[in-house]
């Protein structure tokens, strides 16, 4: 009895060392330490910004994926005590705590007055009117006020749980009264109280994937309705659950009060504390709008679920040592082992053993490769501990104890020979004739079999090719010669070479065509360490700062879709497919991915702009005072600056949660930038000195492996010039510089049409005493001869005798010569004299000489003028011609015209001078008189002075009108 105590503390440590061993889930844990406020998780919600709110009993946090801004009763929230968070439709979070309602928006927080009572499971509906309990009861706030409301009708009534499916739509349980939906602001019953009996539901879920399928949490278990039947589930596993969810696939979540569960159609796995989780009670599961699950907890903050598709096996899942230097399928069925630094071990039945090598050498402990033969012999390479072969569960050294002798790959040929790649050379080994061959001398890496008697070592200054075992010749094409060769793979006609620095080179030994991938194509480093191609066609790649894939048909870098990749360091050679799983052995233990996966939505970063702050200059100009902040709903209006305020530090915040570590961002400024900036880490960026104009800045989110945001974030702002360069100031300017043109040019012109009519003035004030003079000597001089030739020729004809009829006769003609001249220098001396230059004098002149004319003659003359401004002075030209025209039209109505009556008028209309001769006589035919002098005269004299010449004619008599404007 006293042996039964040892055997069954073994037994337990047995059992417990059985779970320990298993792999280590991906978890991504916050708690205070990462600066949560508080780690007793009640809510969690997440707002357009895709910012995380979480309730605790602490206080309130916001996590944008990098860091926690924390608020609480300090900041003006009733209490730190909260029990439940929700958003209503204008983006306020609604805060229910120990002592009431409060909202939070833009930084401020608003506390309800009158509703002191505890306030949990908020929720809104679609119309935008918020839910919640309180007291046992459902109150609804529509509005400043919270009213109480009853579902049933019965005012004892007791809610036990609200909730919102995926479709937004609120149902409650209530207690003995059954499940109700809310539709268009009333209430419908789901379930009654005989299908669901006295379950007291603390949670619920409508399952988004199947239809009329509930799920409720139980103080008695787990419980689901389908087509009105309810029934436990997963009662054999669960006894009772705290919080659920359900994922993007339908697979379903449970939170417990030890750990969680993830339940799926294929498998059942508790999340605890042995395997990368917590066993603390599990408050809350809150699926984001990227699809990760984020888990609540009692004690020790919040979990991030980051893949499914791939565990990891470290020291706490009982290796010995992380460093694991090579993987291959062990002997046994389902059997991998693990070669470290440490010694060998083999996985199996989820449990991770130690091998021991019969060696008390402490080298032997660090294996640098494994190899399994086609007999299913494992091969052990060590680094000073020598080459062992494991057969039939025996391991045995074959390299005659050389300590020296560092083994870094072996590989068997077509013809099973042993290739072994070590520090002192390249050796083969013929297992059947029992020789070893000595085969190169270089610091061999790795091995690869192209074709028949080909093999490609590589070394740490390129690779050779070997051929028949003898024939060793240098590969001598850039990039590969000079480079250190880590890892080889063979892919048809192509051999893909990873090397330290050089990334993967790619050589088609049968065209021999080079192409080099590196970090420029995507790359996660160009340190490639091993080469794998899968059963799906799909080359996977263990860099030094992570695991890449290459599609073969084009040779590219496959983008992750999948965001949650660990950064690992792999290690050479160290990579295995087994059982549709990848294992990676790396630094920090090995990484396993399962390969049969559904690949994961491809999720998006979303990007928001936190601020613009508006810096302006001093008077100095050497220093920036901040001026004013813009946050929130203003960042959405276009903001008008003005042209001192042209400094701007814009703040912006990208979010992934997926992977908060890979955002960067890009960025630009329309009216200053055409492209887009280089991907940089930088959340905020500096303008200074902007000259006025319309500007747009554009963030958009970016990860490293090329997924960007969907949108892009824009803050649209305008810096107004100052007066002097406004349009209006400038158009004013230029209409002021065009009215000073104009004015000058008047004040030119009108000083030019002084001095022209100043000159016209002088000149005709010389005209005027010229033509006065002229006509003074002219009178004066030819009519003192006129009358002395008169008075010769009366002498003259005195002198004659009577009888001499042909003297006298031309002595009268002398007299009647003179007589005419006299009466045609008459005209022009009254022309000449400048006080005749009036339209009265004019006018006069004309009567006067109609008179004159028809004086002593049967035909009878009548003159009629209206005339108001007689003393309107006309020049020379126009009164001479004028005169000219009248005169020739009296004269030949006197001579022609054969008439009784002749009627001469004149009037003004608006400096429009019309004189008309009319008279009743016989009339002559127009085109005849064309031909004749006096009528062309006539129009010529018209056209001279401008003026309009009408003449009629016909058998009632003749009219001759002339108008001529001023």
């Amino acid at each position: 009895m006293l042996y039964l105590k040892p055997i069954f503390i073994t037994l337990l440590l047995l059992i417990s060392g059985i779970e320990g061993f298993a792999q280590r889930y991906n978890f991504e844990q916050y708690d205070i330490r990462d600066g949560l406020v508080q780690s007793q998780v009640t809510a969690i919600t997440q707002d357009k910004e895709r910012r995380l709110w979480i309730a605790t009993l602490g206080g309130l946090s916001c996590f944008n994926g990098n860091q926690f801004i924390n608020m609480g009763k300090t900041n003006g929230l009733n209490s730190n005590f909260i029990l439940s968070l929700a958003l209503d439709q204008q983006v306020n979070l609604l805060i229910g705590t120990e002592r009431g309602l409060s909202t939070y928006k833009e930084g401020r927080f608003h506390n309800f007055k009158g509703k002191n009572d505890w306030v949990d499971r908020l929720n809104t509906s679609p119309s935008g009117i918020v839910y919640g309990i309180s007291g046992k009861n459902v109150f609804k706030l529509n509005g400043p006020k919270a009213e109480h409301i009853s579902i049933t009708g019965d005012t004892s009534e007791i809610v036990t749980t609200l909730k919102t499916d995926h479709k937004h739509q609120i149902w409650a349980t209530v207690f003995r009264h059954g499940l109700y939906y809310l539709k268009a602001e009333k209430w419908h019953q789901k379930l009654r109280y005989e299908e669901l009996g006295d379950l007291i539901i603390t949670d619920m879920m409508v399952d988004q994937f199947e239809k009329d399928k509930v799920w409720f949490l139980t103080t008695t278990g787990v419980f689901v309705t389908e087509n009105g039947t309810v029934k436990p589930a997963y009662a054999d596993i669960i006894k009772k659950a705290t919080a659920i969810n359900q994922d993007e696939r339908g697979n379903i979540w449970l939170g417990t009060n030890r750990g969680a569960w993830y339940i799926s159609k294929h498998q059942r796995i508790h999340f605890n504390a042995q395997n990368g989780f917590t066993d603390n009670v599990v408050s809350q599961i809150f699926r984001d709008a990227e699809n990760n699950i984020w888990l609540g907890t009692d004690g020790s903050g919040i979990f991030k679920f980051n893949s499914k598709n791939y565990v990891t096996f470290d020291e706490s899942q009982g290796l010995q040592n992380s460093i694991v230097m090579s993987i291959i399928n062990g002997p046994g069925p389902d059997e991998i082992w693990l070669g470290t630094y440490d010694g060998l071990f083999v996985h199996k039945n989820n449990q991770i053993k130690r091998i021991n090598i019969p060696s008390e050498n402490e080298d032997t402990k660090r294996i640098n490769f494994l190899f399994k033969d086609s007999s299913h012999n494992i091969w052990i390479g060590t680094v000073g501990g020598g080459l062992w072969i494991y057969s039939k569960g025996t391991f045995k050294r074959v390299d005659g104890g050389n300590s020296a002798i560092t083994s870094n790959a072996i590989m068997e040929d077509r013809y099973k020979n042993i290739w072994i790649s070590t520090n002192l050379g390249c050796f083969m080994l013929m297992p059947k004739a029992g020789k070893i061959q000595w085969i190169s001398k270089n610091f061999e890496t790795s091995l690869l079999e192209i074709g028949n008697n080909l093999i490609i070592t590589g070394t740490q200054n390129g690779a050779y090719l070997i051929r028949n075992k003898k024939d060793i010749k240098p590969l001598n094409f850039k990039p590969l010669a000079g480079s250190s060769i880590l890892s080889m793979l063979k892919y048809g006609s192509y051999v893909l070479f990873g090397t330290a620095d050089n990334g993967v080179i790619i050589w088609n030994f049968s065209t021999g065509k080079i192409k080099q991938l590196s970090t420029k194509d995507g790359l996660s480093s160009d340190h490639v360490y091993s080469l794998l191609l899968d059963k799906k066609g799909v080359i996977w790649i263990g860099t030094g700062r992570g695991i890449n894939k290459l599609n073969p048909k084009d040779f590219s870098i496959t983008t992750n879709t999948n965001e949650n990749v660990p950064l690992v360091e792999c290690n050479q050679n160290a990579i295995l497919e087994s059982n549709g799983k990848i294992w990676i052995g790396t630094t920090k233990g090995v990484v396993v991915y399962d390969n049969n996966t559904e690949t994961a939505t491809l999720n998006r970063p979303y990007i928001f702009i936190n601020s613009a702050s508006i810096l302006a200059q001093n008077k100095k100009g050497t220093q920036n005072n901040l001026q004013v902040t813009y946050k929130g709903h203003e960042l959405n209006q276009k903001v008008k600056l003005t042209y001192q305020h042209n400094h701007l530090n814009i703040n912006f915040t990208g979010i992934y949660l997926t992977n908060p570590k890979s955002v960067l961002y890009k960025y630009r400024l329309i009216g200053l930038d055409d492209k887009y900036s280089p991907l940089n880490g930088n959340t905020s960026v500096n303008y200074t000195a902007l000259p006025p104009g319309q500007y747009s800045f554009q963030v958009k989110a970016v990860t490293s492996s090329g997924i960007s945001s969907l949108h892009t974030a824009t803050f649209n702002f305008e810096i107004t010039p100052p007066y002097y360069q406004t349009t209006i100031f400038k158009v004013f300017i230029i209409v002021l510089i065009l009215l000073l043109i104009l004015f000058s040019v008047y004040v030119i012109l009108n000083l030019n049409e002084r001095k022209r009519k100043l000159r016209l003035k002088i000149k005709l004030e010389e005209q005027f005493k010229i033509r006065k003079q002229t006509a003074e000597d002219f009178h004066d001089d030819l009519g003192n001869k006129l009358t002395r030739i008169s008075v010769l020729s009366e002498v003259l004809s005195s002198m004659t005798d009577e009888n001499d009829l042909e003297k006298r006769s031309i002595i009268q003609k002398i007299k009647t010569n003179v007589n005419e001249l006299y009466t045609g220098t008459k005209d022009i001396l009254w022309s000449l004299d400048p006080k005749h230059d009036t339209i009265g004098e004019l006018l006069n002149y004309i009567k006067e000489f109609g008179y004159e004319m028809f004086n002593d003659t049967p035909i009878h003359f009548e003159e009629e003028t209206t005339i108001n401004d007689s003393d309107k002075r006309l020049s020379l030209e126009m009164s001479r011609n004028i005169l000219m025209i009248f005169k020739e039209a009296i004269n030949n109505a006197l001579k022609y015209s054969n008439a009784d009556c002749i009627n001469f008028t004149a009037k003004m209309n608006d400096n429009l001078l019309e004189i008309t001769l009319t008279d009743n006589g016989r009339g002559f035919n127009l085109e005849s008189a064309k031909n004749g002098h006096g009528m062309n005269n006539m129009q010529v004299r018209a056209s001279r002075i401008k003026g309009n010449l009408n003449i009629t004619s016909n058998h009632n008599g003749t009219t001759i009108a002339l108008s001529v404007k001023f």
